[in-house]
Parts: C-alpha cells; structure tokens; sequence
C-alpha cells in the first residue's frame, strides 16, 4: 500500500494547479472579451456603412443636380469670354457649387472616420454634419425641419455615435413622410440631474405597439406600411418600403454605451417620437471634443 509521506506538498501541488487553472481561464475569458471589442467595433463601422448604402442613391442624384449647373455656368463662361460681367457671375454660380459639393463630400468621409480621441459631442453641430450627409434638403420634399435646441448643448457621447444615431433616426423619418410631406421636430435641451434630452419626431403614419415593442430587435424588416417611422415587420407586405435591419439595434447600443437610454412614443396616424437621454459632458473633461 502507498502511502503520502507529504500531505502539504500534495496540498501545494493542487493549489498550484488550480491557480494555473484559474490563471488560463482569465486569460481566456480576457482573449474573448478582447475579439467581442473588436466585433463590435466591426460591426458599428459596418453599420456606417449600411447607412451609407442608403444614402448613396440620394447623394448621387443630388451631386447630378449641383453638377449639372456648375457644368453649364462653365460652358458659359467659355463660350463669352468678352462678356466680363456674365462671365463673373457664371464662375461665382461655378465656385458656389463647387464649395456645396464639397462641403457634402467632406460630411460624408467624416462619418467614415473614427473618433476614438473625442469624448463629447456639441448637439448642434453634429445635427448640422447629419443633414449635409444627407445631401439632400427634405424641404425639397415637402418636409420641412425644425429644431430647438439652445446653443451649446454638450453631450457625454462621441460625436460619431450621437451623428450615427441621429441620421438613422432622420432616414427613418423622412421615409415614414415619404410622399405626404410632413414636419421632423428635433429638441433637445439640458435636464436636472446632468443628463441631456433629446427628441426626433415625424408625422408620418406612426407605428403599433406591436411594432415598437420589436423596434430595437437587431435584424428586424422595417417596412412602411402603416407603421411610421420604418417600422419592423416578420414579413414585409408586398410593395412595403424597407429599411436596414440593424440601424435601431445599433442606435440602441451606441446610446446605452454612452451611459443613456432611447425610447419610443407613437401612434397611428400621428406620428413618431425617438426620445434620447444621454448624460451632460463633464466640466473640465480633458479629451477634445468636436
């Protein structure tokens, strides 16, 4: 029979083997938080470029309409090069064109850009960014903007979530107007308690408590069949205007992220409201902010 002449190294050999255990796990656990970082990253730029993908076809068509005069003032300019007065005012219509497609083309690669190093976003100024990534003037559509929110509104978000958000909210609302025209409401203001408050409403045709209740669900079909703001569906009726599936889901994240929360309010036939709560910046906070 054998006997254990040494029951405390018997005793150290196992502790030592479970802290080895122990130490390989965390160091796995460790490894998979790391890849699910670098996923979730993958997946907002992804996301960036989705909407991207929606915007395309409005951007194209837009930069044709600036395009297409500038092209003109051009040949103008070069058919009556005597004409000094006609051939100022043909290069001054060029040069504006030019500064608005630019100014378009520039709003579009900041949304592709990273801002790891910016820690708080001033709300008017990236509302301002979200409507030139849109190209296209709603007014143009029949839907007129209104926003209200008093100047230096500061929230604790990197900007490009806050635009992230705010142009998939916009995109969502102009479609839910598509047609009928309508009103996109944003407010927004500093509440009690360090928070700031922000609204996204439309007057489209609203949406189901069955819809909102899948709102957020990542993947859903958002059609537009009496359902406002691209409502999500199981299955799109035939004809229905879809949306991009993980647009909500990746606003919901991004704004939790941040410390916040996003809710809806709707009814049918009166429209939908997106209601953001992000904390306030910090006073003194050290990162830049843009």
């Amino acid at each position: 029979m054998r006997c254990d002449l040494n029951p405390a190294a018997s005793t150290m050999s196992y502790d030592a083997k479970l802290s080895n255990d122990r130490d390989v796990l965390l160091g796995r656990i460790r490894e998979m938080e790391g890849q699910i970082s670098r996923l979730e990253a993958d997946l907002d730029r992804t996301s960036r470029l989705a909407t991207l993908g929606i915007l395309a076809g409005m951007i194209a068509h837009e930069f044709n309409n600036l395009l297409t005069p500038v092209m003109s003032y051009s040949q103008l300019a070069i058919a009556s090069p005597d004409d000094r007065e006609l051939v100022a005012k043909a290069l001054n219509r060029t040069v504006d064109g030019a500064q608005q497609l630019s100014r378009i083309a520039s709003a579009i690669l900041g949304f592709l850009r990273d801002d790891d190093q910016m820690a708080e976003a001033d709300v008017n100024r990236v509302i301002d960014l979200t409507l030139e990534c849109m190209a296209k003037d709603p007014q143009k559509t029949g839907i007129s903007v209104v926003r209200r929110i008093p100047d230096g509104v500061r929230a604790g978000i990197r900007p490009i979530c806050l635009q992230q958000v705010l142009l998939n909210l916009f995109l969502n609302a102009i479609e839910a107007m598509r047609g009928s025209g309508g009103e996109l409401r944003v407010t927004g203001a500093v509440e009690p308690g360090g928070f700031v408050r922000l609204t996204v409403s439309d007057t489209g045709c609203g949406m189901t408590r069955e819809m909102i209740e899948q709102a957020f669900r990542p993947l859903a079909s958002r059609t537009r069949d009496a359902g406002g703001s691209a409502p999500p569906e199981a299955v799109a009726r035939p004809g229905a205007r879809r949306g991009h599936g993980l647009g909500l889901a990746i606003c919901k994240r991004l704004i939790e992220e941040a410390g916040g929360s996003i809710q809806i309010d709707s009814q049918v036939g009166e429209g939908t409201t997106f209601a953001i709560r992000v904390p306030a910046a910090r006073q003194g906070q050290s990162r830049r902010s843009a």
